[in-house]
């Protein structure tokens, strides 16, 4: 158990501070850190706060295949920040920001997810069976639904354009 607090406790720091770190340091690399650069200090505090916050919701969403999180999670940054988006400098600031947590999140999830089925005590199989869910089932279940979804989709689509196509010209005999 000891281990399975030890490398959670890394990725959490991985995420959190040390995903801040590396964030700071491609706004460096791309330029963006003037982008921001006349905002007051509590701004850039908050900044750090909201992405850390993400990191760990984006991770949470990855863990528990809950891809909706990551839907969510952007769309909530984009209404909340959508009226400074019409500056060209802070668009790319902001995309450069989301995309890295995005990504680094990921990253992260998934490395402790595979450390932790292969080395670790497969915490998240544990607490998968504990509250009683199961990926496979479900996963199948969900491919199902989505390939009867896509025929009947299909098959709407061609009896719609079937129905808007003109009837075929026939040739009068001359």
């Amino acid at each position: 158990m000891v281990h399975a607090i030890l490398y959670t406790s890394v990725a959490v720091i991985l995420l959190t501070w040390f995903g801040n770190v590396m964030c700071r340091g491609i706004f460096d690399l791309t330029g963006l850190k003037d982008a921001v650069a006349g905002e007051p200090a509590p701004i850039h505090v908050a900044g750090r706060v909201i992405g850390t916050l993400e990191r760990l919701i984006l991770a949470t969403g990855v863990l528990a295949q809950s891809w909706e999180v990551l839907a969510a999670v952007i769309a909530l940054k984009t209404v909340a920040r959508f009226r400074k988006l019409d500056s060209r400098e802070f668009a790319e600031y902001f995309l450069v920001g989301s995309l890295f947590s995005v990504f680094w999140s990921m990253l992260i999830a998934a490395a402790w997810q595979a450390y932790d089925h292969e080395v670790g005590i497969d915490l998240r199989g544990k607490v998968a069976a504990m509250i009683g869910t199961d990926d496979e089932p479900g996963l199948s279940i969900k491919v199902t639904e989505v390939a009867i979804d896509c025929r009947h989709y299909a098959a709407s689509a061609a009896d719609s354009v079937s129905a808007i196509q003109p009837p075929p010209r026939t040739r009068s005999p001359a």
